[in-house]
């Protein structure tokens, strides 16, 4: 069951952002044929091209707003409105419920990354293209020989970071939604108002951290020093922690997220 639901999910998500990143890949294409027809101190040109660019950025932001947005949907439709009550009674457990969003979420926002790489390439496409992949590989090989047998665990450390926080993101996403549907009235005013509460308890935090540090000049020095010392061990600790932290949040979001599907379920 849950493979069909992630099925169904999954052909859900494809049928509304593969358009997207089509049409992104569209507007690459077609601000790299503008590029064909460079002129040297011509206006026109300079508008035209000037404008794609502006069209493809926009385009970018476009494509990466419309899968959390996509993601965002899916997961509010699929468990809080009408067709919740389907998919409640289904004989799956809200812990599946939940992964089987968040991995086809996680899939798409790879789609999208890969999509936009896609596209980079393509309005590059060329000599600017073959420049950017051999300086890309200079830096690989740079990086590789100065880190050493550490450059492929950094590697391994980043991308698990990056998967991670995304997966804790959409939690956190899914944990505000979850909670916006236990008022009788305005649910998604509360949970935008969860989601603003959440930025501005980080900010506390930050804030908090950032004076706790500023304050103590000794301090400051002393970390830097140790920094300067061990950067190899402070690349590995940084990501560590990021991950530790990713999952723990994540911990919290998935099991409050759940605790609701599982006990304060409100499809009214």
């Amino acid at each position: 069951m849950v493979k069909k639901l992630i099925k169904y999910d999954f052909a859900s998500y494809l049928r509304l952002l593969l358009p997207v990143q089509l049409v992104l890949i569209g507007i690459a294409a077609l601000s790299r044929f503008v590029q064909l027809f460079e002129a040297k101190d011509s206006t026109v040109y300079d508008i035209v091209f000037t404008s794609s660019v502006i069209l493809y950025a926009i385009a970018i932001a476009a494509s990466i707003l419309v899968t959390i947005i996509v993601a965002l949907v899916r997961f509010y439709q699929g468990m809080y409105t009408n067709e919740g009550y389907l998919s409640h009674t289904l004989p799956v457990t809200p812990t599946q419920h939940i992964f089987s969003k968040l991995i086809v979420s996680l899939l798409f926002e790879i789609g999208t990354a890969l999509a936009i790489f896609i596209s980079v390439c393509v309005i590059t496409l060329g000599d600017v293209n073959i420049e950017l992949f051999k300086a890309g590989f200079f830096l690989l090989g740079k990086f590789f020989e100065t880190f050493n047998a550490n450059a492929a665990l950094y590697i391994v450390e980043f991308i698990i970071m990056l998967i991670v926080s995304s997966a804790a993101g959409l939690m956190m996403l899914y944990f505000c939604i979850s909670v916006g549907q236990l008022a009788a009235k305005k649910k998604i005013l509360l949970a935008v108002g969860v989601y603003f509460g959440l930025y501005f308890i980080s900010q506390i935090f930050s804030t908090i951290l950032i004076i706790i540090v500023t304050v103590n000049p000794e301090m400051m020095e002393k970390i830097a020093e140790w920094i300067v010392k061990n950067i190899t061990a402070f690349y590995h600790i940084s990501m560590c922690s990021g991950i530790l932290l990713s999952l723990i949040l994540g911990a919290v979001y998935f099991l409050i997220t759940r605790w609701i599907m599982s006990r304060k379920l409100n499809l009214t």
